[in-house]
Protein backbone atom coordinates (compact mmCIF):
# COMPACT_ATOMS: atom_id res chain seq x y z
CA UNK A 1 0.00 0.00 0.00
CA UNK A 2 1.16 3.72 -1.08
CA UNK A 3 0.87 6.08 1.54
CA UNK A 4 0.97 9.61 0.39
CA UNK A 5 3.29 12.43 2.30
CA UNK A 6 1.85 16.30 2.34
CA UNK A 7 4.99 18.77 1.79
CA UNK A 8 2.65 21.69 3.65
CA UNK A 9 2.56 22.26 6.82
CA UNK A 10 -0.88 21.52 8.67
CA UNK A 11 -3.52 24.35 8.68
CA UNK A 12 -4.09 26.20 11.78
CA UNK A 13 -7.80 26.06 13.03
CA UNK A 14 -10.14 28.93 12.05
CA UNK A 15 -10.14 31.44 14.39
CA UNK A 16 -13.76 31.98 15.89
CA UNK A 17 -15.57 34.60 14.62
CA UNK A 18 -15.89 36.18 17.69
CA UNK A 19 -12.10 36.66 17.99
CA UNK A 20 -12.09 38.42 14.95
CA UNK A 21 -14.54 40.71 15.92
CA UNK A 22 -13.57 41.27 19.41
CA UNK A 23 -9.82 42.18 17.56
CA UNK A 24 -11.40 44.70 15.13
CA UNK A 25 -13.37 46.21 18.13
CA UNK A 26 -10.46 46.23 20.19
CA UNK A 27 -8.24 47.93 17.20
CA UNK A 28 -10.97 50.26 17.18
CA UNK A 29 -11.25 51.22 20.65
CA UNK A 30 -7.27 51.86 20.49
CA UNK A 31 -7.39 53.93 17.27
CA UNK A 32 -10.11 55.68 19.21
CA UNK A 33 -7.68 56.29 22.34
CA UNK A 34 -5.06 57.33 20.19
CA UNK A 35 -7.21 59.87 18.44
CA UNK A 36 -8.25 61.55 22.03
CA UNK A 37 -4.71 62.73 22.31
CA UNK A 38 -5.29 64.83 19.55
CA UNK A 39 -8.58 65.92 20.14
CA UNK A 40 -7.34 67.25 24.12
CA UNK A 41 -3.76 68.87 22.17
CA UNK A 42 -6.28 70.81 19.68
CA UNK A 43 -8.89 71.49 22.60
CA UNK A 44 -6.20 73.31 24.58
CA UNK A 45 -4.90 75.09 21.58
CA UNK A 46 -8.41 76.10 20.92
CA UNK A 47 -8.69 77.42 24.30
CA UNK A 48 -5.43 79.46 23.90
CA UNK A 49 -7.05 81.13 21.25
CA UNK A 50 -5.10 79.46 17.92
CA UNK A 51 -5.60 80.03 14.30
CA UNK A 52 -8.79 78.64 13.24
CA UNK A 53 -7.41 77.61 10.13
CA UNK A 54 -4.44 75.78 11.32
CA UNK A 55 -6.60 74.02 13.76
CA UNK A 56 -9.81 73.29 11.39
CA UNK A 57 -6.89 71.86 9.11
CA UNK A 58 -5.79 69.81 11.44
CA UNK A 59 -9.28 69.09 12.98
CA UNK A 60 -10.97 67.84 10.58
CA UNK A 61 -9.48 64.78 9.68
CA UNK A 62 -9.59 63.75 13.02
CA UNK A 63 -13.29 64.13 12.99
CA UNK A 64 -13.91 62.39 10.15
CA UNK A 65 -12.07 59.22 11.63
CA UNK A 66 -13.97 59.52 14.54
CA UNK A 67 -17.21 59.36 12.18
CA UNK A 68 -15.57 56.40 9.88
CA UNK A 69 -15.05 54.51 12.72
CA UNK A 70 -18.27 54.63 14.07
CA UNK A 71 -19.25 52.96 10.68
CA UNK A 72 -16.73 50.47 10.52
CA UNK A 73 -18.57 50.02 14.41
CA UNK A 74 -21.62 49.17 13.22
CA UNK A 75 -20.42 46.30 10.20
CA UNK A 76 -19.64 44.31 13.54
CA UNK A 77 -22.81 42.31 14.29
CA UNK A 78 -21.65 39.84 17.22
CA UNK A 79 -24.63 40.20 20.20
CA UNK A 80 -21.23 39.43 22.82
CA UNK A 81 -19.83 42.72 21.76
CA UNK A 82 -23.53 44.96 21.68
CA UNK A 83 -22.54 47.04 24.89
CA UNK A 84 -19.17 47.84 24.04
CA UNK A 85 -20.06 48.87 20.65
CA UNK A 86 -22.94 51.24 21.72
CA UNK A 87 -20.32 52.68 24.03
CA UNK A 88 -17.50 52.78 20.85
CA UNK A 89 -19.86 54.35 19.08
CA UNK A 90 -21.26 57.12 21.99
CA UNK A 91 -17.82 57.77 23.11
CA UNK A 92 -16.56 58.60 18.97
CA UNK A 93 -19.81 60.63 18.48
CA UNK A 94 -19.01 62.84 21.57
CA UNK A 95 -15.68 63.23 20.44
CA UNK A 96 -16.41 64.11 16.77
CA UNK A 97 -18.75 66.82 18.31
CA UNK A 98 -16.85 68.02 21.17
CA UNK A 99 -14.23 69.21 18.39
CA UNK A 100 -16.89 70.57 15.97
CA UNK A 101 -18.35 72.67 18.32
CA UNK A 102 -14.91 73.56 19.82
CA UNK A 103 -13.65 74.70 16.39
CA UNK A 104 -17.22 76.56 15.47
CA UNK A 105 -16.90 78.17 19.20
CA UNK A 106 -13.06 79.32 18.20
CA UNK A 107 -14.60 80.87 15.26
CA UNK A 108 -17.53 83.13 17.04
CA UNK A 109 -15.55 83.74 20.42
CA UNK A 110 -14.70 87.32 19.39
CA UNK A 111 -18.31 88.05 18.75
CA UNK A 112 -18.63 88.40 22.78
CA UNK A 113 -17.03 87.99 26.41
CA UNK A 114 -19.19 85.47 27.68
CA UNK A 115 -18.36 83.08 24.33
CA UNK A 116 -14.91 84.06 25.27
CA UNK A 117 -15.10 82.51 29.19
CA UNK A 118 -16.72 79.54 27.14
CA UNK A 119 -14.06 79.19 25.37
CA UNK A 120 -11.70 79.30 28.32
CA UNK A 121 -13.10 76.19 29.96
CA UNK A 122 -12.17 73.98 26.77
CA UNK A 123 -9.35 71.17 27.61
CA UNK A 124 -9.87 67.49 27.99
CA UNK A 125 -12.45 65.20 26.59
CA UNK A 126 -14.21 64.58 30.21
CA UNK A 127 -15.79 61.58 31.50
CA UNK A 128 -16.27 60.20 27.87
CA UNK A 129 -12.10 59.87 27.51
CA UNK A 130 -12.21 58.04 30.58
CA UNK A 131 -14.37 55.52 29.66
CA UNK A 132 -13.00 55.05 26.24
CA UNK A 133 -9.33 54.58 28.86
CA UNK A 134 -11.19 52.10 30.76
CA UNK A 135 -13.01 50.56 27.58
CA UNK A 136 -9.78 50.01 25.88
CA UNK A 137 -7.85 48.18 29.07
CA UNK A 138 -11.29 45.93 29.78
CA UNK A 139 -11.35 45.23 25.69
CA UNK A 140 -7.69 44.23 25.55
CA UNK A 141 -7.55 41.87 28.78
CA UNK A 142 -10.77 40.24 27.27
CA UNK A 143 -8.93 39.75 23.81
CA UNK A 144 -5.84 38.54 25.93
CA UNK A 145 -8.04 35.76 27.70
CA UNK A 146 -9.91 34.65 24.79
Amino acid sequence: MLTVRLHRAPVAPATPAYEQELGRVLRLAQEGFYWQGEVEDLLIAIRDGGDLARLARSGGPIISRFEAMRVELQAIRDPALRDDLTALDEIFANHAMLLTCALDLLAVSWRSERLREEQGRLGGVGRQGERLAELTGRLKRLAEGA
